[in-house]
């Protein structure tokens, strides 16, 4: 039901539905299932760090990673409380959207796993127990990565290449699609933007302003 949740920026989570990933048994998909395959057959000692490293199954999971990267650019720019809690905020609600419109696209196309349309594919890593298209670490980190290299802008690149890495991540781990990613890091572009125009309007402030208890 993550899909049906009512997002802070867009209007619901199909405003940013991508459009539908190559059918099964076509041409365009059977050769994304080969090269996860050659990738799964081929995967080399950094494709498989890599693969482990964004997996982060425990703990405060990828959400914690983001919000310990914007702690260190905070940090860095020495930035008061009430900078810091804007930048926290935009982040997150942005990344939460993120959630929310790659579930609404999950849960629409209902897309298989690779290594459930070949089962030779190896996992370093587990499988998750929802479908594939688009991916959730790619629309994730990408809206994370992307507000705050606007927020950040000498760290831009180096945040959309950890974007990238993040989404890429979970192709040399065999749990997804390319088109997964690309998908994914689409919509986090699109809802990235939305976040930031929104909040140039200051309905972030609007958003976050406490209201009547009870």
């Amino acid at each position: 039901m993550l899909g049906q949740v009512q997002p802070f920026f867009m209007g619901a989570g199909s405003q940013v539905r991508p459009a539908p990933p190559p059918a099964f048994g076509s041409p365009a998909f059977d050769a994304a299932v080969a090269e996860v395959r050659r990738i799964s057959d081929t995967r080399t000692a950094r494709q498989d760090s890599i693969a482990k490293f964004w997996a982060m199954g425990t703990g405060t999971l990828i959400a914690g990673f983001w919000n310990a990267r914007a702690a260190e650019l905070i940090k860095r720019k020495r930035l008061g409380e009430r900078e810091a809690a804007h930048v926290l905020a935009l982040m997150n609600t942005a990344a939460m959207d993120g959630l929310i419109a790659c579930a609404d696209g999950k849960f629409t196309y209902w897309l298989l796993r690779p290594s459930q349309a070949d089962p030779a594919i190896s996992l370093p890593i587990g499988l998750p127990n929802f479908p594939s298209y688009p991916s959730n670490h790619a629309c994730f980190s990408g809206a994370a990565g992307y507000v705050l290299g606007a927020l950040f802008p000498l760290e831009r690149q180096r945040l959309s290449r950890m974007a990238y890495e993040a989404g890429v991540s979970r192709v040399f781990a065999g749990i997804h699609y390319r088109f997964d990613s690309d998908a994914g890091l689409e919509i986090a572009r699109k809802v990235a933007r939305l976040a930031l125009q929104s909040d140039r309007r200051g309905k972030l402030r609007e958003l976050l302003r406490p209201g009547p208890i009870g």
